[in-house]
């Protein structure tokens, strides 16, 4: 191969897709995503702690109150970490406690009327969402279990022991430890537990950032590569090529050069500003550029087989489409190694492992196996293209 060829060719990528404004407003959009994701995370709170999964479809919950008593001090000074953001306290005119009141969409309020003549009696006015009453459960949670607890105190004689539990069976244990010492000769004593699988939750935030990057690869590999390509072949670009000096193999290693340094640059950026620490990691560009190749593998095939741009764009369409769907029916019927066959069941693993440091012995088998994949399928669009890549 001639490198001066090769830099031509290089070259002349670079400026088609300078000119190309669809595609640098859709990688803008992209990068504009990414800082949006970075910057405006409502469930981040304090020391780097996640409410997302626990604040459902309720971003912010009013504790809404006539007075501050002594009770209504107590719930604020027990507001744990993970809902401090969410939960706003603030004062309402003791008449329209009583009354509806308009909230903005992803909000709600629990209102605390408590009598005014004897101070005997406490309401709790929950309200929630409109057909969704479980998007209320972790502030009810607390609340709840925080309004028994500052109750509790009140009394002298109260167990400790109910007190302790943080979790959401509180008073289901309260219910039983009750009945026990009601009747102790007839009524076992029973101690709930409750264990968590081995899997880690998955984070929406990460896992949208890990999409982000994965896409950013599609696009550039598998969208921009066959149709830029079939456009060379539709204007006579492609049979120019083929007419000149250059060879396959050049045109073919210049397209190899550059889709995937854009890719990767573009994939990076985004993950960078996701999580700037994760750019100075081995494993992250590994999977990159396990990815790119895969990725570029499958442009190639398309664009070598398409013959008309609208025919490269519905040939990626349809090979997304087909992966999807393929991934999703071997997942609901359990077929265990046609999935490990797609690229795309390896890339999204490694990415989102090694974007959340949380990469494990067993990603780097995904590691290899999504190289496996991404040389079978190069090797695939370099026969392709030496065989019919500008006819």
């Amino acid at each position: 191969m001639r490198f001066h060829i090769i830099r031509a060719l290089f070259v002349k990528e670079v400026r088609r897709h300078l000119a190309n404004r669809g595609g640098l407003a859709l990688a803008g959009l992209l990068v504009v995503a990414a800082l949006l994701l970075s910057i405006f995370n409502p469930t981040q709170v304090d020391a780097g702690a996640g409410g997302g999964d626990l604040v459902g479809g309720v971003h912010h919950c009013f504790v809404e109150y006539a007075a501050e008593t002594p009770f209504v001090k107590g719930l604020k000074d027990r507001v744990p970490p993970a809902l401090k953001a969410q939960v706003v306290f603030r004062e309402v005119p003791p008449h329209l406690l009583s009354s509806p009141l308009a909230y903005s969409p992803g909000t709600a309020a629990i209102r605390v009327v408590e009598s005014d003549r004897d101070g005997r009696r406490l309401t709790f006015d929950v309200w929630h969402p409109p057909g969704d009453p479980g998007a209320m459960a972790p502030y009810e949670q607390w609340f709840f279990r925080t309004a028994r607890d500052i109750l509790r105190g009140r009394v002298t004689a109260s167990p400790p022991t109910a007190a302790t539990r943080d979790d959401d069976l509180w008073a289901v244990e309260e219910v039983f430890r009750r009945l026990h010492d009601e009747a102790p000769a007839a009524v076992p004593a029973v101690d709930i537990k409750r264990n968590g699988l081995g899997a880690k939750p998955l984070d929406i935030r990460s896992a949208v950032a890990t999409a982000l990057v994965v896409f950013a690869l599609y696009f550039t590999c598998c969208y921009l590569l066959p149709t830029l390509n079939c456009e060379e072949r539709e204007r006579g670009v492609l049979l120019a090529q083929a007419l000149s000096p250059a060879s396959p193999a050049e045109i073919v290693a210049a397209k190899f050069l550059f889709y995937p340094v854009a890719g990767l640059g573009l994939a990076a950026a985004l993950a960078g500003i996701y999580n700037p620490a994760v750019l100075g990691t081995l494993f992250f560009w590994l999977a990159l550029l396990a990815l790119a190749c895969g990725f570029l593998g499958v442009g190639m095939t398309v664009s070598t087989l398409a013959k008309t741009q609208r025919s490269a764009f519905m040939g990626s369409m349809c090979y997304l489409m087909s992966v999807s769907l393929l991934l999703f029916v071997c997942s609901q019927s359990g077929v265990p190694l046609l999935p490990q066959l797609a690229i795309e069941t390896h890339g999204p693993k490694i990415l989102h492992a090694a974007m959340t440091r949380g990469v494990e012995p067993k990603h780097w088998l995904n590691l290899l196996a999504a190289f496996g994949l991404g040389a079978g399928w190069m090797t695939l669009a370099g026969w392709l293209f030496r065989r019919r890549g500008w006819q």
